[in-house]
């Protein structure tokens, strides 16, 4: 049976055809059903599209018309549906162009509307219909009734708020500029617009020009400015003219700073073309130091040039004069890179530019990369704070924009795909320091704004390591379910392992079982498929991605014996000799079993065929537990070259990374204390027990064990004194510890005068 919400379904469903029908079939019976009527309008609207609708079509007005006239039998019986008399109002204005006094007529009648919504679309349809009748006052006060409603209707959207006012200036400049001949009120609202435009590289352009033309050259560099740091492929042409005019301009005498950037910005990015070298920008950057010796920009395109030529010890003065004068971001990504190739350390700026938060963002990007060429240990702490405070500055940024009203410094600023970027690259750096539900919330807001399943697969690795399991589960699942269209098959298997992971620690354990046999399958049905296909670096992301997967089968097998757990990943090694996670699992098995022979010959086999394809937790692994294998053999030489790389492989600055430093310290403490070699010994002890007191950790067993294998090195170094009072510290915690005891009583001075010491 045919009933409104059938056809209600149907249009919803945009099959304007089938409703057409059945809505004429209805109305056979219900031949003044409103509701129907209006129904059976917007079809015929949306099937005069369908087919082919030309804009400048002759055919137009026909093909139009059944609309037209079913809109109109709507009015005829309810002469107050504000449905109908906007579609009316549109086909006139912006389709037909026809009927325009009925048009303006019925937007005069909305534009008192109830409605927010319609009065706005009401109030741009007569604006529109006057510009064209030649009403040009009536169409600016239209233009400024939209510019407030605008701004109520969009408060909580600033993206659509940005965009409508960047068009509703544009056209309020049009007016004055195309039917007034009022070049300086044209170029107010072109100024206005300016703060709103979305990026457009053309429109900048265009804005530029009219300025130049109307002597406007304030408002003609900053919108040159804004249209060359756009640039594009296809604008290159325009572009280049309008560097053109910008040296016309210049050889007049005509000089400002918004033009002066313009002309650097022109240098920079189509250097090539005018075959203008680092020595030329230099030359340029002198000639405006000397005009204007308290302006940043001279001083950061002198650097900027400086620094691509990797001319880092001379573009180090420039960089920091031209942050000493306000800088931008990417200035001081340079400045930071350019000390440290320069003098080997990361400086600390007195203060960060006022910049824009998506050139904060794309400068942390920029850094990143800096990052992991350069990275060490030793100041990955720093680094990472570093790339942190990059992306804080461009999330307090963005979300200053979004929901607190403050204005844009950059055209990308109200991108919510960009602040869902940077939201995605703050988070991870938040988790890197530990702060995991700070970064939780982080990754949250993102996904609300842009969603992409890059931002899920952070936000549940978080989620996971605060134990928050079943929400964990819900967003890595709704990650995975992006699949191929999304997905690389190396990035859904590491989805699927760390969903593996949460089900087995939520004790799912059937789940866990049946998913870890489709992704195993999975797995190798793909890497049979298509190996020919693959490239020997994507093969061992592939294995080391797979690993995860590999961890859950150990986990699985640890219900059953070790020795039936050995005869399974050797049936795996059997079935699948090319992989190579299971001698990684037959390393973590032999470890278990205390076969520390075996466990050494699996963790060779395993970075013999890895290579340098093994990330950071594989890397820690193995060496790990082939360097606490070699302490149990006895061979210490070993032992200590394990675990030195194991500490070289850690980040400084966050607990868990700390709890390993302190861990290997402690085994190297032990290796040289079995050698004698006591001032190594010490220097071990120390570092590990310096963990404990940076993170403020409690007293266990390890702290013992260190803070007696310093006291060792004290008292076998002849520093007895030092080493009964690091014994002490001990006994304030375990006052009834046997080996303290023991030694302070074994080392405590013998002889006449003993008794007062």
């Amino acid at each position: 049976m045919v009933d409104l919400e059938y056809l209600h379904s149907l249009y919803n469903n945009h099959d304007h055809d089938a409703c057409l029908e059945a809505v004429n079939l209805f109305l056979l019976i219900n031949d003044k059903n409103i509701e129907a009527l209006l129904l059976k309008a917007k079809c015929e609207y949306q099937v005069a599209f369908n087919e082919g609708l030309d804009e400048e079509g002759e055919e137009q007005d026909n093909m139009l018309e059944p609309a037209y006239n079913s809109f109109k039998t709507v009015l005829e019986l309810e002469p107050s549906n504000e449905e109908a008399m906007l579609y009316l109002a549109y086909i006139n204005t912006f389709l037909t162009r026809a009927n325009l006094a009925e048009s303006i007529a019925y937007c005069d009648v909305l534009s008192k509307s109830a409605d927010l919504s319609t009065r706005i679309k009401a109030i741009s349809y007569r604006m529109e219909a006057c510009s064209i009748t030649g009403a040009i006052a009536q169409a600016l006060e239209d233009a400024d009734s939209l510019i407030g409603l605008t701004r109520d209707f969009y408060k909580d959207n600033r993206t659509a708020l940005e965009y409508e006012l960047g068009q509703i200036y544009m056209k309020k400049a049009d007016l004055y500029l195309e039917h007034q001949q009022d070049g300086k009120k044209a170029m107010t609202a072109f100024t206005e617009a300016l703060n709103y435009l979305h990026p457009d590289p053309l429109t900048y352009n265009t804005i530029a020009r009219l300025a130049f033309d109307h002597q406007e050259y304030e408002l003609g560099g900053k919108a040159a400015t804004m249209a060359l740091l756009e640039n594009n492929a296809d604008s290159d042409s325009a572009l280049m003219a309008l560097q053109k005019r910008l040296e016309e301009l210049s050889s007049k005498g005509i000089e400002n700073r918004p033009l002066a950037e313009a002309r650097f910005v022109a240098f920079r990015i189509f250097a090539p073309e005018l075959d203008f070298d680092t020595v030329e920008m230099l030359n340029f950057a002198q000639q405006y130091i000397k005009l204007y010796p308290d302006w940043y920009i001279p001083y950061h395109y002198a650097g900027a040039a400086l620094y691509d030529a990797e001319s880092y010890a001379e573009a180090l003065p420039y960089l920091e004069k031209s942050l000493q004068l306000g800088g931008r971001a990417f200035g001081l990504q340079r400045y930071f890179e350019s000390v440290y190739r320069v003098k080997g350390n990361l400086p600390e700026p007195e203060k960060w530019p006022d910049d824009a938060a998506a050139d904060y963002y794309n400068a942390g990007v920029n850094f990143a990369e800096f990052e992991a060429e350069v990275y060490t240990p030793e100041i990955g702490g720093e680094l990472l704070k570093i790339r942190m405070e990059f992306y804080k500055k461009a999330y307090d940024g963005f979300y200053d924009l979004f929901y607190n009203n403050k204005e844009r410094k950059g055209p990308y600023d109200t991108d919510p795909h960009i602040f869902a970027m940077c939201c995605n690259n703050y988070g991870i750096a938040l988790s890197a320091q530990g702060q995991l539900e700070q970064a939780v919330e982080v990754h949250r807001l993102g996904y609300s704004l842009s969603p992409f399943w890059e931002q899920l697969s952070s936000w549940g690795t978080a989620l996971k390591r605060l134990g928050r399991y079943e929400e964990a589960l819900d967003v890595l699942n709704t990650a995975v379910a992006y699949g191929g269209d999304y997905l690389s098959f190396s990035s859904y298997i590491e989805l699927k392992g760390e969903i593996l992971e949460v089900l087995f620690k939520l004790d799912r354990v059937e789940e866990t079982k049946a998913l870890l046999s489709t992704t195993d399958q999975e797995y190798h049905t793909f890497i049979k498929e298509n190996r020919n296909e693959l490239s020997e670096e994507e093969l061992f992301i592939l294995n080391e991605r797979y690993i995860t997967v590999q961890n859950i089968r150990l986990d699985l097998l640890k219900e059953g014996s070790l020795e039936e757990a050995n005869k399974a990943w050797q049936e795996q090694l059997d079935k699948h000799p090319d992989d190579n996670s299971s001698w990684f699992m037959l390393m973590q098995n032999f470890y278990q079993m205390k076969d520390y022979r075996q466990c050494i010959a699996c963790a060779d086999n395993y970075q013999s065929i890895k290579g340098k394809a093994m990330q950071l937790d594989s890397i820690q692994k193995v060496h790990f537990m082939r360097g606490m294998s070699y302490l149990y053999l006895e061979n210490y030489d070993k032992a200590k070259e394990n675990l030195t790389i194991l500490l070289q492989s850690c980040k400084l600055g966050t607990e868990a990374e700390d709890s390993i430093i302190s861990d290997a310290n402690l085994r190297l403490a032990q290796c040289c204390a079995k050698q004698g070699l006591w001032q190594e010994c010490m220097a071990f002890a120390w570092d590990a027990i310096d963990c404990y007191n940076k993170n403020g950790w409690s007293w266990d067993d390890a702290r013992v064990q260190m803070t007696l294998y310093y006291a060792d090195g004290c008292h076998a170094t002849g520093e007895t004194k030092v080493a009964i009072a690091t014994l002490n510290t001990i006994l304030e915690a375990y006052p009834r510890n046997q080996d303290a005891l023991a030694r302070k009583k074994e080392w405590k001075p013998k002889g006449l005068f003993s008794f007062f010491k």
